[in-house]
């Protein structure tokens, strides 16, 4: 089975009803909820009420933008002036070698993954179990799989799934032919791979629920129709090198709206869910409904 997921549900409204469009209409067929999306619990009901497909749900944890809904005393380290997120992967990797900062990140972001999954815990009762992935891949760097792996058990929570980021070359043959390449996602890739390898043999159990091969770090943020035509001919090329399960991630929703984007803290993040590229990979997805 392919999985046609989208990250970032529950930001806002607007973007909502357009992932959920690219189901309706298109193959999407998974969703990851944003901890603490402004409206997640809106977006929610939008996608009880106008979803007219079964879905797929992750939690998607987040440490990088937006507010926490951890008490700012709590989590001071993570935060900047503004009480927003501010963690990059340069001061989770710091954090991760300096003893003083280890500790103070872990327990830190040990009680904001707690609470993100308390608060989307709800939402997976029809489901019967959970899912896991994260904005910007953050969950992928060992400390903060380590402090996942410890909130799964203590939780007691049923995993089925927990993406894992282990991108294989098969799905990229032909790499003239895509479009829109960023050369940055090279680094990404080589970096996630490198976590994979920690995290495997770290916590087996746990990343043995990541039982799918995953494509789309190499253009993350450019799956267009183009993209996707390239790499699921690649799939149906070479099945013997890739597992029967496979999630292609998507960022279909994108925020047009000038009020939305002005709650947007992070530049960063305001540029990228504005990009038009969104809704070319809206495109791709409607392209096979």
């Amino acid at each position: 089975m392919i999985e046609y997921h989208a990250d970032d549900y529950g930001m806002f409204p607007g973007a909502a009803r357009r992932i959920i469009k690219c189901a309706n209409e298109g193959c999407l067929n998974g969703i990851s909820l944003m901890p603490n999306g402004l409206y997640l619990d809106e977006c929610m009901d939008i996608l009880k009420k106008e979803c007219t497909k079964d879905i797929r749900l992750a939690i998607h944890f987040n440490i990088m933008t937006e507010k926490p809904l951890s008490p700012a005393e709590e989590v001071p380290d993570l935060l900047d002036g503004a009480g927003c997120f501010n963690v990059t992967y340069g001061k989770l990797l710091k954090a991760s070698v300096i003893p003083g900062l280890h500790g103070r990140y872990r327990k830190q972001i040990k009680a904001e993954l707690s609470r993100q999954i308390d608060r989307c815990l709800p939402y997976f009762t029809e489901q019967g179990s959970v899912r896991i992935d994260s904005h910007r891949h953050f969950h992928m760097v060992p400390m903060v799989f380590d402090v996942i792996s410890e909130l799964v058990d203590e939780k007691q929570l049923d995993v089925s799934y927990v993406r894992i980021i282990r991108e294989k070359p098969v799905f990229y043959r032909g790499l003239a032919g895509f479009e829109c390449f960023r050369p940055v996602n090279i680094i990404k890739v080589m970096l996630l791979d490198a976590f994979s390898a920690i995290d495997r043999m770290r916590h087996r159990k746990l990343y043995e629920c990541g039982h799918s091969d995953f494509a789309s770090i190499l253009f993350s943020g450019c799956m267009t129709k183009k993209n996707l035509g390239i790499i699921l001919k690649n799939i149906e090329n070479n099945r013997k090198a890739v597992k029967e399960d496979i999630e292609l991630m998507f960022h279909p929703g994108a925020v047009t709206e000038t009020e939305d984007l002005e709650r947007i803290n992070d530049a960063e993040d305001r540029k990228y869910m504005s990009d038009i590229l969104r809704e070319k990979e809206a495109e791709a997805l409607l392209s096979r409904g």
